[in-house]
């Protein structure tokens, strides 16, 4: 039996998330690649489990200096589901963001995915319940905000 591999993934890999994953990742440009973006995918073998994109994201004065990374999207598979696979693509994403300069990182997360507050928490976020406009459906969805501050920036 294949083991859990993660690999920083670039562009070329997207389609072959989306084969699995559903064509949205392309539809709303779900991946980053630019400078200060990370893209990441766990594999159980050849085949795509789980995924995340982050892009930096930056506040007005006067909190211009704090800079973050927002996770745009993580998904896992739902038979790959408490594994620990989504707490690992997270953990590594810290340290790369902590390497990277960011004071921050953070995520919202629909209502329909609230099985996934309890990993938050324990990984140390703060949770916020949270309505917002979201542009592509064109409807207030409730939900909420995580967001971790690193302590050694």
């Amino acid at each position: 039996m294949s083991e859990i591999t993660y690999i920083k993934i670039d562009n070329s890999i997207v389609q072959c998330i989306a084969k699995k994953f559903g064509d949205y990742i392309i539809k709303y440009n779900c991946f980053h690649f630019d400078e200060g973006c990370f893209s990441m995918a766990a594999f159980y073998g050849k085949e795509p489990v789980g995924f995340l994109s982050v892009y930096p994201k930056t506040y007005p004065t006067p909190l211009s200096n704090i800079n973050d990374a927002y996770i745009d999207v993580i998904e896992v598979e739902k038979a790959f589901q408490r594994q620990g696979i989504a707490k690992e693509m997270i953990r590594q994403t810290e340290e790369w963001a902590k390497t990277y300069g960011y004071s921050q990182i953070r995520a919202w997360s629909s209502n329909d995915k609230l099985e996934a507050i309890h990993m938050w928490y324990t990984l140390g976020y703060c949770i916020c319940p949270a309505k917002i406009w979201v542009e592509w459906c064109k409807e207030i969805v409730d939900g909420f905000y995580v967001a971790k501050k690193f302590s050694n920036i």
